[in-house]
């Protein structure tokens, strides 16, 4: 009769120590980050409403997801909102092509977040066109921040192992 309480005890101190195992916390142990320590997804974030404002032809919004540096530059570029072109092309939703990566600064920008965004365009009686479009992502001041965009050439895509990189680090002259 000694042994019952004494197994019951143990059987006990086991359940605890494996319910404290499998509590479903994670720790920064297991070198996983969570998602408010990985910058790059609200940096993608960003990336994505700032196209997605460009595609739609929002000035307004899209140079307000600039870096300051560059905001003044974009608001003078369209002072005024255009109107919609019914006879425009259809556009697809801007998509992430792949995950983002670092890049590294240049005699131009700072170092960040190279994301790439994909959308459709499909002019009336043509073949859809995809294009991919790189964007430099800064933070300041806890918010991600639009610091360089840049078309991806089809040479970005297939001859570099970084095709964010290489269309954020070429020299335009």
């Amino acid at each position: 009769m000694i042994r019952t309480p004494r197994r019951a005890a143990v059987a006990l101190a086991v359940l605890a120590a494996l319910a404290a195992g499998c509590s479903g916390t994670t720790s920064g142990k297991n070198g996983t980050p969570s998602a408010a320590a990985d910058p790059s997804a609200p940096a993608a974030d960003r990336a994505r409403a700032y196209m997605r404002a460009v595609v739609a032809n929002d000035w307004v919004n899209a140079c307000d997801l600039m870096a300051a540096a560059r905001r003044a530059a974009c608001h003078d570029r369209h002072p005024t909102p255009e109107p919609p072109d019914p006879s425009g092309p259809a556009i697809g939703p801007v998509l992430l092509d792949r995950p983002p990566t670092r890049v590294p600064a240049t005699s131009e920008h700072p170092a960040g977040w190279g994301v790439i965004t994909t959308h459709t365009v499909t002019w009336p009686g043509k073949p859809a066109r995809t294009s991919f479009t790189a964007l430099r992502m800064t933070e300041a001041g806890g918010t991600w921040w639009v610091e360089q965009r840049e078309d991806v050439a089809d040479s970005d895509l297939t001859h570099s192992g970084d095709p964010a990189a290489s269309a954020l680090s070429r020299e335009v002259g």
